[in-house]
């Protein structure tokens, strides 16, 4: 297993759309650090923890995103270039050879995430100086702490997002397919879900009214979904609560607890690779 990790990391290391993402992601992170700095205008200082509703957007939830698209194309190469015959030609374990791409996945991005907030801590004292607001330490009180909870439980909902990339290009046999699907799932359940809770709470406030007081509700199922459930984890870290984290249903509902939410990410992420191992199981490849 630990050959076929390093043999699939060092494809990784010579794929140019490895680097290409990456670089998409810094520009991106560029633009929104210097489209938000203004928010700290009126606060005269810029912050921690709050700051990290900003990393969270970056690294998360457009890293999420990317995240999916780099899974589904670096799966989904292998039927479009014919590697996964080569793979059972040779006798190749389908399963240790689908895990092992899963873990190579894994690896570059922990690195990825590591990378982006070194990046985003850059971005953010360069926001500062073009703004003219001061940047507190990030590293007073509970700062360091703060840091490594960001990371740690960041980090699994990040890879959870690439599962369904990785288990769609497995299931269609195609780096296109698991791209596009993911995206268009990430897309359309955020805009699902933001319906959803305006319903939700329209009808709770026609409620509230004849009964004389609002009472907020929640969580609803919507909030279990695979995008969502993420959303309610960084909903619970330090700085992140409410419209701050980008999670509308998380502040206007109640969340899902932090402790349920992190069992639903490692179970959808799980399910994921389930799928795409049995996916690849029952394909007959000639």
């Amino acid at each position: 297993m630990i050959g076929l990790v390093r043999a699939e990391l060092l494809k990784i290391r010579r794929r140019q759309a490895t680097y290409v993402l990456l670089a998409i992601e810094l520009g991106l992170a560029a633009l929104i650090f210097l489209a938000t700095g203004g928010i700290w205008q009126q606060a005269e200082v810029i912050s921690f923890p709050r700051a990290y509703a900003i990393f969270e957007q970056v690294i998360f939830q457009l890293g999420g995103l990317l995240a999916i698209v780099f899974a589904a194309a670096y799966v989904g190469a292998d039927w479009n270039w014919g590697v996964i015959r080569n793979v059972v030609a040779r006798g190749e374990g389908r399963e240790r050879y689908l895990l092992a791409k899963f873990l190579s996945v894994a690896i570059v991005l922990a690195l990825a995430t590591v990378v982006m907030f070194a990046a985003c801590f850059v971005l953010l004292y360069l926001q500062g100086l073009i703004y003219n607001v001061p940047v507190a330490n990030p590293f007073r009180a509970d700062g360091l702490q703060d840091l490594l909870v960001w990371i740690v439980a960041g980090f699994p909902v990040l890879l959870q997002r690439a599962a369904i990339g990785f288990a769609v290009a497995a299931i269609f046999r195609s780096q296109l397919a698991g791209a596009v699907v993911g995206i268009v799932l990430f897309l359309v359940e955020a805009v699902v879900t933001t319906i959803l809770t305006l319903l939700t709470l329209s009808n709770s406030l026609v409620n509230d009214i004849g009964s004389g007081g609002f009472q907020t509700t929640g969580p609803e199922w919507f909030q279990y979904l695979p995008i969502s459930i993420g959303g309610n984890v960084f909903g619970a870290l330090p700085g992140a609560a409410g419209f701050a984290s980008g999670n509308i249903s998380a502040a206007l509902l109640n969340p899902v607890p932090f402790g349920v939410a992190m069992a639903g990410v490692f179970i959808y992420m799980i399910a994921a690779l389930v799928i795409a191992l049995v996916a690849l199981r029952r394909q007959e490849i000639a």
